[in-house]
């Protein structure tokens, strides 16, 4: 069985790093646990038969090269430095998509091995050393580079693999220490220290904040510990604020949720602007260029599947027409990212049948670092403006599960006169994928509805609904570009995204389908075509990391 490089490099990785760390697996049997409480079957682990072959083929191609110098493989005793420096170097390899010649390949494992192997022979040779004196033999004399038979090409790559390494870590700010800081630091430190102490005296949110960035930007772990204490002080004087005893609280969720965005006026508006403001940034950020160096790399995120009205009471009947709002914040810029959003005048009706709101968002990716909120604020419209009635009013926060494997879930909130239920997927080391569709051929079916759609390899049972249409309804403009209701999703690094588009016949309910799956990526471009009857669609994802 033939390998590519960087089949054999992700072989050997695999192989370095094969044992768990202690931490991660009490993660998952926690994870195991809370599963079986719930009445859920334990996860099932995938298998690949190509990895394991890669990795039969790593162990037995080291294990007969350490063979040849009376060595062997214990992947078991790796070092969190060894690790480090696998995961280091290579993720630069990755990143940048640097092609690997087999001697660069064969010097980055010997790379690896070299420290351990130089700690493992110091021994030896001392002890080799000291007999010999004792026999009145000369000490050994280390042969020359030439006369070992190491040749001029392998002496490059090796030294290309050590450079790599020590750049990376030199430009990446991580090396194997804690970062010292310099005189420039700790006077840098001490200026926006004061600065954001002098802002927080005089209630001035946007300067403190700005001066805290600065400040924990020079290493000082003093300004996280600061931040977070200025956090707790703030969320504990929101919490002992006087109750307005006027205040109607039959809808206790609805009360949350005034609370909530009273905590997030005091707390953010001064740095992020109004409580209405929509996030500025946008996706397919790093799509064509590259990030600076520690501000974006794949993260966990939410993926949004559907919102649903599950339940309505308090008079309501079916079927409703639906306006208002739903969106998420997170810790990128604390502003609304919609999900769904309707005015009064361009409300959507719903049905006991089909209770679901189409969702247009989000714009970008919903990053999981702090807690993130969503926002629900959907009325009901009637007859006349003054017989519109609340429907649901409540904030939903979601933390971070901790897990390991991407999952899907159910948020469910009743308020006083609906529950909402939120299907949502927690998503973990993922990258931000935008979708776009181009008619490049024929035109769509006669006496069809359509439906395109996306899924991750993940959590497959799930779908990403991209746009649903009528008989005869295709929304294209007039460069063929077809205009999706949603078009941006989450997709594991090393994970799988899946497009589909289904005609279905209104006449004899027949069903063509076409779907393809792309391999993700970090950057750049992915396209595939897909054909339904006559018609021709150019699928193109343009992938980024998420900006943190």
């Amino acid at each position: 069985m033939a390998f590519t490089l960087q089949e054999q490099f992700d072989a050997y990785v695999d192989l370095m790093v094969g044992v768990k760390d202690h931490e991660e697996m009490m993660m998952k049997d926690d994870e195991a646990a809370e599963r079986r409480n719930k009445g859920l079957a334990p996860k099932k682990k995938k298998k690949s038969a190509k990895k394991a072959a890669d990795l039969e083929w790593a162990r037995k191609s080291l294990e007969a090269e350490r063979a040849k110098v009376g060595g062997s493989i214990r992947p078991e005793t790796t070092t969190k430095e060894e690790k480090a420096k696998v995961n280091l170097g290579f993720s630069r390899v990755s990143r940048e998509g640097m092609a690997l010649t087999q001697e660069q390949l064969d010097a980055c494992i010997d790379l690896i091995f070299e420290e351990r192997d130089e700690v493992a022979t110091k021994g030896d040779e001392a002890a080799e050393e000291a007999e010999r004196r004792k026999r009145g033999l000369a000490p050994k004399t280390e042969k020359a580079a030439a006369a070992a038979g190491v040749s001029t090409k392998k002496a490059a790559a090796l030294e290309w693999a050590r450079k790599m390494l020590e750049d990376e870590s030199v430009n990446d700010g991580k090396c194997w220490e804690p970062r010292a800081m310099t005189k420039e630091d700790l006077a840098a430190a001490a200026v926006y220290r004061a600065k954001a102490e002098e802002a927080r005296r005089n209630h001035e949110r946007r300067e403190q904040h700005d001066a805290v960035t600065k400040w924990i930007a020079t290493g000082d772990p003093e300004a996280v510990e600061r931040c977070n204490q200025w956090m707790e002080e703030d969320i504990e004087a929101m919490r002992l604020k006087d109750i307005d005893p006027t205040e109607d609280l039959s809808d206790w969720e609805a009360v949350e949720a005034k609370r909530y965005r009273e905590f997030w006026e005091f707390l953010w508006a001064d740095s992020f602007g109004s409580w209405e403001d929509t996030t500025p940034i946008l996706p397919m950020r790093y799509t064509d260029e590259k990030p600076p160096r520690g501000t974006a790399y794949p993260v966990r995120t939410l993926q949004v599947f559907s919102v649903r009205v599950a339940a309505i009471k308090g008079g309501l009947d079916w079927p409703l027409d639906v306006y208002g709002i739903v969106a998420a914040r997170d810790s990128l810029d604390h502003n609304r990212n919609i999900i769904f959003h309707r005015t009064r005048d361009n409300c959507q009706t719903i049905d006991k049948k089909n209770p679901c709101l189409r969702l247009t968002g989000p714009t970008r990716a919903v990053v999981v670092v702090d807690p993130v909120y969503f926002e629900v604020n959907l009325r009901v419209k009637g007859k006349t403006e003054s017989e519109d009635r609340d429907l649901s009013y409540v904030a939903v926060y979601y933390r971070d599960s901790g897990t390991s494997e991407s999952y899907a879930f159910k948020n469910v909130s009743t308020s006083k006169l609906s529950t909402v239920a939120l299907m949502l997927g927690d998503i973990v080391h993922s990258v931000e994928a935008t979708i776009s569709v181009r008619v490049v051929c024929g035109e769509w079916p006669e006496g069809c509805r359509g439906l395109i759609f996306a899924s991750t390899a993940s959590i497959d049972a799930q779908k990403i609904e991209l746009l649903a249409f009528g008989d005869d309804k295709l929304p294209v403009a007039a460069n063929g570009m077809i205009k999706l209701s949603r078009r941006v999703v989450s997709v594991e690094a090393d994970g799988e995204l899946r497009v589909c588009v289904m005609a279905s016949s209104l006449e004899d309910q027949t069903v063509e389908r076409d779907s393809e799956a792309f391999k993700a990526k970090k950057a750049s471009r992915s396209r595939r075509i897909l054909e339904v009857h006559s018609c021709k669609l150019e699928v193109t994802i343009a992938w980024s990391f998420v900006p943190n």
